[in-house]
Formats: structure tokens, C-alpha cells, sequence
């Protein structure tokens, strides 16, 4: 159930500056709960506004806003921000520029550099990513849109596919599930002795990763997914996977695989960014508003 804000207190204005799909459906839910919503640098959006306003520049849409919020990811390169909704350039500096010191912005996955741009305006800034209920909600539709992909990657149904998961974080945890419950044959690769029971008693195949690297005998899996965000995955366990498997990469960059080396050598490699922001925006845009709204209601006192 989500929470109106408080009668007596006025609405609060936020301002939801670039973005894609995600970050539209996430000022729509917000304006829907009574909240002032101002977005900028969504200009080529086709759909609803609903009440929200659609900000002229960029000043307009920040000034009096007691919450600035940028988009997932903040930025592709450190310098621009993130806006595939507009077919103008906003740089990075000049978001901040705008912005007054004591100004609370928050963004998702954002880096050290976009960390330093605020800091040097006195500006707070909080990751939503790096929140615990986002992640676990976002699990669920990202572990379907790896499904989807799998699904429309091989020429065999997945029930029967001999899958193997690298790690046993959140995602991983719902695609052993959503992979079993389609009938297919899941193994999963994790290093904690405890996460290998976990993965025993769910139903799972579970493999340690030093007996998943150790040795040179073949591996016959149809699908790898990696969920492990470093390079876990070179050319010598690569190299002992079936020519015809897909490697499919759930992971942000570097990615979990030796991306050059399988591609160089044939490898069937997909690199799956940004879900479920791709196969499930709506949701994914829903679940950044749920934990918006959540943030503002803990800093009012309210849990």
C-alpha cells in the first residue's frame, strides 16, 4: 500500500530531471500521491503526463525543489546526463550548477565523480540503488527480462536447458527460481559454503567456484548467466564450455565474462544492461517511486 503524504503538510515539490521510461513512470506515481512534480529533458516523451508539469529549462524545473531526482544510471560517461528522452545534450556540471548548496538530489548508481561534482556544491546526494528494498524488489523483474532474452536468444525451450547462475546475490537468487520453475536444469556457483546449502535445499545443483575453475574437463551447459560484477570468467574456463552455449551477462561493466576473448572465438555472448529498465520499465519505474516516497516519509519520522 502506498502513502499519501500528510494533509498538513503542503505537497513538496520534486523535480525528476532526464531519464528514460523508468523515470517517467516514477513522476507519474509521485504525482498521482499528491506530490509536485516537475520533470526536465524528457521532451520527445509520447505518453500520459498525468499532473505532471513539464519544465521549460532546467532552472525552472530545480528551483524551490526539496528533492532532485536523477536518473539510472545518473550518467553513461561522467559528463552528460543520462536523458534518452530528449534530443538535447544536459551536461553534468550545469545540472549541478543549478542547484543551490543544502539541495538534496538522489540518482541511481551513481559514481565517484558525480559524488565529487555535489560534494564541491554542498550538495547531498544518496544512491537509491544502493537501497536494500529496491534491490530486492528490482530482483524479480530482472531475473524475468533475463528469461525473456534466453528465451528469444536459443532455438530450444528453456525447460530442459542445462542453465548454470554465477553467484548468489539477490538476482541470482530469483533467476535459480524463476529458471526451476520453467522446468529447466539449474546449477549455481557460488563461494560461501552456506550459499551452496541454500542452493541445495531450493532445489538447486550447487558448485563451488573453486570446483567450477579447477580442472580442464568439459562443462556441459546450454545457458551462463553471470550476476557477478568482475571478471570471474576468462578464456581458459570459456574455453571448456560447448561452442553453442550462450553467455548470457546480467552484470554491469567490466561484466563477469572475457567479453573480446568469446566474441573473438565464436562465443554466442549477450550482454544484458540495464534490465529490467529494458523489459520492464513500468515495474521498474514503480519500484523507484516506491523508494522515493519511502526515503521522504523516513526523513518526516515516519517509518
Amino acid at each position: 500500500m502506498t502513502t499519501t503524504p500528510a494533509s498538513a503538510s503542503p505537497p513538496r515539490k520534486l523535480a525528476l530531471l532526464g531519464g528514460d521510461l523508468r523515470q517517467m513512470i516514477t513522476a507519474r506515481s509521485l504525482a498521482a500521491e499528491g506530490y509536485e512534480v516537475a520533470v526536465y529533458a524528457m521532451d520527445t516523451y509520447a505518453g500520459e503526463w498525468g499532473s505532471v508539469t513539464r519544465a521549460s529549462d532546467l532552472q525552472s524545473a530545480v528551483g524551490g525543489a526539496d528533492l532532485i531526482v536523477l536518473p539510472l544510471p545518473v550518467t553513461q560517461d561522467d559528463e552528460r546526463l543520462h536523458c534518452p528522452l530528449t534530443r538535447h545534450t544536459v551536461l553534468l556540471r550545469d545540472v549541478f550548477d543549478a542547484l543551490t548548496p543544502g539541495q538534496r538530489v538522489v540518482g541511481g548508481k551513481v559514481g565517484a565523480h558525480v559524488r565529487s561534482l555535489a560534494e564541491a556544491r554542498g550538495i547531498t546526494i544518496t544512491d537509491y540503488l544502493q537501497r536494500e528494498e529496491l534491490a530486492v524488489a528490482n530482483a524479480v523483474p530482472t531475473a524475468e527480462g533475463a528469461l525473456a532474452i534466453a528465451m528469444a536468444e536459443v532455438p530450444y525451450t528453456i525447460h530442459g536447458a542445462r542453465c548454470l547462475i554465477l553467484g548468489y546475490g539477490r538476482v541470482a537468487k530469483a533467476l535459480a527460481k524463476t529458471l526451476s520453475a520453467v522446468g529447466a536444469v539449474v546449477t549455481v556457483a557460488a563461494r560461501k559454503p552456506q550459499d551452496l546449502a541454500w542452493i541445495d535445499a531450493n532445489g538447486q545443483i550447487p558448485m563451488s567456484f573453486s570446483a567450477l575453475t579447477g580442472g580442464d574437463a568439459p562443462l556441459a551447459f546450454d545457458i551462463v548467466f553471470n550476476t557477478v560484477p568482475e571478471q570471474i570468467i576468462g578464456a581458459d574456463l570459456l574455453s571448456r564450455l560447448p561452442d553453442d552455449v550462450l553467455l548470457l551477462d546480467l552484470a554491469s561493466a567490466p561484466g563477469g565474462f572475457d567479453h573480446d576473448w568469446a566474441k573473438s572465438h565464436g562465443y554466442h555472448v549477450v550482454w544484458a544492461l540495464s534490465l529490467p529498465g529494458k523489459t520492464a520499465p513500468v515495474t521498474a519505474g514503480r519500484i523507484i517511486g516506491e523508494t522515493i516516497r519511502q526515503m521522504l516519509n523516513e526523513e518526516r519520522g515516519n517509518p
